[in-house]
């Protein structure tokens, strides 16, 4: 079992404990992943980017940054559930993909531009 079961398995019990079934479609998971970005988000929007990793690393913002990404990854995960998508499966596809799309004879070093 990979540890995106095992989340997801602990997301289904909670729900079901607490008879939110109903509340688990894709477009409220969506919506509630949107608001639990933006919690995050504005944990570190007005740090100096030099600084951020180095004030993330210290409490109390790093406690509620990991809290942040965990409810980011918790909704994800059931999102990921509720559309019968493998995420573990989806994101090592998505690397493969990536490695062909930005070789790293022509991207070392480099930002990938949009065009």
């Amino acid at each position: 079992m990979s540890d995106l079961q095992e989340i997801r398995d602990a997301v289904r019990q909670f729900i079901a404990e607490r008879d939110w079934q109903q509340f688990q479609d894709p477009k409220s998971l969506l919506l509630a992943l949107v608001g639990e970005v933006g919690e995050l988000a504005e944990l570190v929007q007005w740090l100096p980017a030099e600084e951020a990793r180095s004030r993330i690393a210290k409490e109390p913002l790093h406690t509620r940054v990991a809290e942040e990404m965990a409810d980011v990854l918790i909704y994800l995960v059931g999102m990921a559930d509720q559309c019968n998508i493998d995420l573990h499966e989806a994101a090592l596809a998505k690397v493969e993909r990536n490695s062909r799309k930005y070789p790293v004879s022509e991207f070392l070093g480099e930002a990938p531009h949009r065009g």
